[in-house]
């Protein structure tokens, strides 16, 4: 439920990624998020159709003790009737996402990883910076301590693992009305805290389920009469599946 109970929102979310590492220092890949929009009772400028589609570049480097990542995706984050049509494309629609993250292990169990980063995961474009603690408590267990994920890992055996995590989750579209004459950007902002089940039941298949919560939901919109909003949202559940595929 929206804020004033004005409208009811009830979003699914799909996405695909495809990573290639060719060796130990580049990695390659392409990712596709897509967002539907439910809303009830609020007439809003975009369809509810949302995409993103992203193309990282990753370059590792590890000396030591000590490694670095260095990664950048532009990205084109519209919605449907933007996406679909190169002439409605602007640099609005455009995104830069990047990151440089070290790594420094301080002992056996131990490691530190800072850095900054620049991103949608907040709603609106922001660069921020980065730091986990990682504690390996146990050859079963590892801790993440942090800055903006944290989260805890256990593995029950050499294929099912189980992790709880919290972490923003929001995003940013560039949207037009179905006329494609009016334009404006929808923001997303939320947290999310969730269980999942990784299951390897093969070596080249992994199956992931989960269970979870959205909360500190926001919306920033424009509506059909061209009224800028900015709307909370109640909490809500989520459930995900997921297949990995291992070439």
């Amino acid at each position: 439920m929206l804020e004033g109970s004005v409208g009811e929102t009830n979003p699914e979310m799909y996405s695909s990624d495809f990573l290639f590492t060719p060796n130990g220092t580049w990695n390659f890949g392409v990712g596709y998020r897509n967002t539907v929009l439910h809303v009830e009772r609020l007439a809003l400028q975009t369809n509810g159709y949302l995409y993103t589609l992203f193309f990282p570049v990753h370059r590792l480097r590890r000396s030591g003790d000590q490694g670095l990542r260095l990664s950048i995706a532009p990205a084109l984050s519209t919605s449907s009737n933007v996406f679909s049509d190169t002439s409605e494309y602007s640099s609005d629609a455009v995104q830069l996402l990047a990151a440089a993250v070290w790594k420094r292990r301080i002992s056996d169990r131990a490691d530190l990883h800072y850095g900054v980063c620049g991103d949608h995961r907040f709603g609106a474009y922001q660069i921020y910076p980065v730091i986990t603690s990682t504690w390996r408590v146990h050859p079963d267990w590892t801790i993440e301590v942090g800055f903006p994920v944290s989260q805890i890992t256990h593995r029950f055996s050499k294929n099912l693992t189980s992790l709880l995590r919290v972490a923003p989750n929001g995003n940013e579209w560039f949207v037009k009305d179905k006329s494609l004459t009016k334009h404006s950007q929808l923001v997303y902002e939320a947290y999310v805290l969730e269980w999942a089940f990784i299951w390897r039941a093969r070596k080249n298949l992994a199956l992931t389920a989960s269970v979870g919560r959205d909360f500190r939901r926001r919306y920033e919109m424009t509506l059909l009469d061209e009224t800028r909003v900015r709307l909370s949202a109640d909490a809500a559940n989520r459930v995900g599946i997921n297949l990995g595929w291992y070439f």
